[in-house]
């Protein structure tokens, strides 16, 4: 019997390890990258920081894309498991308020936030706003988290920061600021709502164009059969308005947002599904469109 000879069998293996290398599966993403963009930062601190954003824009029909930036860089996504990556991307239309954007897992810092369209023309950019370790997420948040809040439409243009570390010691009260984009006076009036009316107003101040109040209130539990209520309207027409009512709201409900900012940017048309409708006054920026939280566990 002839013995194989080993080194005949030298190339054949050599052939048969590139056969397998060539058909091994290589995992790439259909689409993004399989590794973070340079210069980008990756959205996977742990624990990482939150940034709540409301845009308040009117967009044409058609949706548009839109990225957040943090001190000038793209963020990104992981997208799987394998370590496949993508930028975070928005699509809006329309009449943006009353929807929010959360930047979760964010490293811990000191950022401006940013939002840039597709061609890279940028929407707003924010002062220097702190985002510590712990942030909540959309579902669920115990804290209240860092907020910007982008507007421009109309001759609009502007940005504002909620940073929660600069809110009073009195967990019990709510510190609200009431800021009138319009071109004339608002009034603002604290309520008390009985059987779901108005009742026994007494006047809080009058927000002049472009300018800000701020007050503190006292919300009280939304078991009681009457409750406070901010009344904000237009001094010309009542009609138009929003209502914020004083309510702690209960179980998962409960409000954690004590600093807050109440946009009155006139009657606009909302989505069809928007929180309270067709139209809207004014928004807020704990509860977008809604008159406060939730009632109900």
């Amino acid at each position: 019997m002839t013995r194989p000879r080993p080194f005949l069998l030298l190339p054949l293996l050599a052939f048969v390890a590139m056969v397998i290398a060539a058909c091994a599966t290589e995992k790439k993403p259909i689409r993004g990258f399989d590794q973070p963009p340079p210069g980008s930062i990756l959205l996977d601190a742990d624990p990482g920081g939150t940034v709540v954003i409301w845009p308040i824009f009117a967009l044409p029909d058609g949706t548009q894309t839109y990225r957040p930036r943090l001190n000038g860089h793209d963020v990104v996504d992981m997208t799987s498991a394998a370590g496949f990556y993508e930028y975070t991307t928005w699509t809006m239309q329309g009449w943006t308020g009353g929807w929010d954007y959360w930047l979760t897992g964010i490293p811990p810092g000191t950022y401006v936030v940013e939002i840039v369209d597709s061609a890279g023309q940028s929407w707003g950019k924010s002062a220097p706003l702190a985002v510590p370790a712990g942030g909540g997420n959309r579902f669920g948040s115990t804290v209240q988290n860092p907020t910007v809040v982008f507007a421009h439409f109309d001759d609009q243009v502007g940005s504002w920061n909620i940073d929660p570390s600069t809110q009073d010691a009195d967990a019990a009260t709510d510190e609200i600021t009431v800021t009138n984009l319009l071109g004339e006076d608002v009034v603002v009036e604290r309520c008390t709502i009985a059987g779901g009316e108005r009742t026994s107003c007494a006047p809080v101040g009058t927000v002049s164009p472009q300018a800000d109040l701020r007050t503190v209130e006292t919300p009280v539990a939304s078991s009681q059969t009457d409750h406070p209520a901010l009344f904000i309207h237009l001094a010309s027409d009542a009609s138009q308005s929003y209502q914020r009512d004083l309510v702690q709201g209960s179980g998962a409900s409960a409000s954690t947002c004590q600093l807050e900012r109440i946009f009155v940017h006139g009657i606009r048309e909302t989505p069809s599904f928007s929180p309270n409708g067709s139209v809207a006054f004014a928004m807020s920026t704990c509860f977008g469109y809604r008159s406060g939280p939730p009632s109900t566990p």
